[in-house]
């Protein structure tokens, strides 16, 4: 499911009203790309993963 680009300004904007029920969107929202990163990396697993610091 993908992020609406306005979200994280109405996360902000809720946060900053000091509207607790909207900003609880943020969590639904960092859960959400939690998923998706656990996803990408369970879908590669069994091939090896380079990655570079630089």
């Amino acid at each position: 499911m993908p992020v609406r680009l306005g979200e994280h300004e109405e996360i902000v904007a809720a946060i900053k009203a000091g509207d607790a029920e909207q900003a609880d969107l943020a969590i639904a929202h960092a859960a959400q790309i939690v998923r998706q990163i656990q996803q990408y990396i369970a879908r590669d697993l069994d091939r090896p993963l380079a990655i570079s610091i630089a």
